[in-house]
């Protein structure tokens, strides 16, 4: 009889514990610990019982908790990084989850308007930046690494514009160029003034100037771009121009204190992995359908 009880009661424990119920669960153990016969003690039993379930539950309490680290990134830069249904998906954003998850870590994805994103490390409120155009200045400022892939950064006209090709910037003198405030193009490209920069929030409002002719030009990345030529169905009436301005790397930036080089260490190796590997560009094509 004291077998079949102690059985019965451990049999009670564990579904009382999968349903939460502690304080029922250590009543009704109490009465059938009183049912218990042969001289078996009902404290011992309370104390085996209760002394088990604190033995099974510290593993849970005393888990290590997963390091997470915070990345902020611009909150609508498709298809690379942008919001859908509530949620912060792309390109940039697969390439780094994998990377965590290759290095036991966790990410935290911060959708911020690109000038905002730019300033939340330094504040604070981020480990890290990605996404960021390789300047001199940037490698002098941040820890840059990666690269975490490479765009093309080109040039789309309307469909019955002149210009036919870019070959240098002389091709622009005069012009009004739409950019996104806050991004970096080339150096020169940057520090040109014979030509007028026209800033927007995003490539989506450059095209849009572009169609209503407040800009005679614009440039950024070609997927960014082609991506809002098709979310706007202005393809055909919009072309982008053959030679490229650049190609360039986009780079995971940290701080240059002990923990960001302790990142900038983690990730570096990683990426290069995965590019070896072929993954990211796997994760480009699935995306982007590169």
């Amino acid at each position: 009889m004291r077998g079949e009880n102690i059985a019965l009661l451990r049999q009670l424990y564990f579904t009382r514990q999968r349903q939460g119920l502690h304080a029922i669960m250590l009543g009704e153990m109490s009465n059938m610990a009183d049912m218990t016969d042969g001289g078996m003690c009902r404290r011992c039993l309370l104390s085996a019982l209760v002394g088990g379930a604190a033995c099974l539950a510290a593993p849970a309490v005393l888990r290590a908790q997963p390091e997470i680290w915070t990345m902020a990134g611009m909150d609508e830069f498709a298809p690379y990084n942008h919001m859908e249904k509530g949620r912060f998906v792309g390109a940039d954003i697969d390439i780094l989850t994998e990377a965590a998850a290759r290095m036991g870590i966790g990410m935290h994805f911060v959708p911020l308007p690109w000038r905002r994103a730019l300033l939340a490390p330094d504040m604070g409120e981020a480990d890290g930046l990605f996404q960021l155009a390789p300047t001199p200045q940037r490698f002098r400022s941040w820890l840059m690494t990666g690269p975490l892939r490479t765009t093309r950064i080109v040039f789309v006209v309307m469909a019955d514009a002149p210009l036919a090709d870019f070959t240098n910037l002389d091709d622009l003198t005069g012009l009004s160029v739409g950019v996104v405030d806050g991004f970096s193009y080339t150096p020169a490209f940057d520090s040109a003034t014979h030509f007028h920069h026209e800033g927007s929030i995003d490539d989506e409002t450059s095209l849009r100037k572009l169609l209503l002719r407040r800009a005679d030009v614009i440039v950024g990345g070609e997927a960014n771009l082609h991506h809002a030529m098709r979310k706007l169905e202005i393809e055909d009436r919009v072309r982008t121009l053959p030679t490229a301005l650049d190609i360039q790397g986009r780079f995971v930036g940290f701080s240059r204190t002990a923990a960001g080089q302790e990142k900038h260490d983690r990730l570096g190796p990683v990426l290069t992995r995965m590019h070896v590997e072929g993954r990211i560009p796997a994760i480009l094509r699935e995306r982007l359908g590169e």
